[in-house]
């Protein structure tokens, strides 16, 4: 909700409302397209239709300054529109970042229950060593080979690890 009731813009709720729908419409499309009800070829019509719907959902200034500078940052090319549907391109790109929030969400509690780290190399090891762990996980890779991997064998070696051959 961008305001309490009372102060709340209409305008800028309709703007947010309908920002809702066509995302869902684009998710929806998206989950039909990896499901094969729906051919590739035909992702490239859906991704000018969706463009274009939101180009009209974004042609009236708001009042309110945080639609307003959503619906400016939405519209800006030098920001997320070009990236906006990229699902819509790459089979493999996910609609939203559902996955990646749920795969940090323990280390973020942990991170808030332990109150941080004390020193900037503290952080760095925090943020880079849980995720070269979940990166084993995920590829079904014993993690203490998997980093020793990473941590001795040479760059070609270690990347090939690291990105799975990909």
């Amino acid at each position: 909700m961008l305001r309490k009731p009372r102060f709340q813009d209409k305008a800028a709720t309709r703007f947010c409302d309908n920002l809702v729908v066509l995302f869902k419409k684009a998710c929806k499309i998206s989950a039909k397209l990896r499901r094969g009800d729906i051919p590739w070829n035909l992702a490239p019509a859906f991704k000018n239709r969706f463009y274009s719907y939101l180009n009209a959902i974004c042609i009236a200034t708001l009042d309110d300054k945080k639609a307003e500078t959503l619906r400016l940052r939405l519209l800006s090319p030098d920001k997320e529109y070009h990236r906006l549907f990229t699902f819509l391109e790459h089979p493999y790109v996910q609609p939203t970042n559902n996955q990646a929030e749920q795969s940090l969400r323990n280390m973020v509690i942990f991170r808030k229950i332990c109150f941080g780290t004390r020193s900037a190399q503290g952080s760095y090891s925090h943020s880079v060593l849980p995720s070269l762990l979940l990166t084993a996980q995920r590829q079904k890779k014993h993690p203490l080979s998997f980093l020793n991997t990473l941590f001795t064998k040479d760059t070609a070696t270690a990347q090939a690890e690291l990105y799975n051959d990909s």
